[in-house]
């Protein structure tokens, strides 16, 4: 298994050694390394990042808690803080106090915030044609919820 990538002006070949083509976990790992790279390479001259995207996904339906957001994307707090953060001075999100508990922040997406929500989500979905265009929607559907039962 190969793919390229440009690095420094060159094309190089990445392969997955054979045996490691052995081990589901080497072959799931390289595959959300390749969806990834080439969203966030796609999104150059922004500092969004595949994990930003998840969080603007996840606001694109109300504001949620800081700790919420975090939960729902796997994140710990200090990590989740430093994510809210970029997204705050990117103009995508704001933080404000919640209004029924002082402690707690609330985090909403921005109209730019939309805006750059739509750029990304046209971006991802090239990506993943791209990528997975070797499997039909119905390949694609049934990888989706095998992966949904592991996790």
């Amino acid at each position: 298994m190969t793919d390229e990538l440009k690095e420094d002006g060159y094309e190089e070949k990445r392969i997955v050694p054979e045996p490691l083509m052995r081990w589901t976990g080497a072959i799931l790992g390289r595959a959300s390394q390749k969806v990834r790279d080439s969203f966030e390479n796609r999104m150059s001259g922004s500092c969004l990042k595949s994990r930003h995207y998840g969080a603007l996904i996840l606001l694109e339906d109300g504001a949620k808690t800081q700790i919420e957001l975090g939960r729902l994307l796997w994140i710990d707090r200090t990590t989740m803080v430093a994510l809210v953060d970029e997204l705050e001075k990117s103009g995508d999100v704001k933080r404000e106090r919640h209004p029924e508990d002082r402690r707690a922040y609330l985090i909403q997406l921005t109209e730019q915030g939309q805006v750059t929500l739509a750029r990304a989500r046209q971006i991802a979905d090239e990506v993943e044609d791209e990528i997975f265009s070797a499997l039909s929607d119905q390949e694609r559907e049934q990888l989706r919820e095998l992966l949904g039962r592991l996790i």
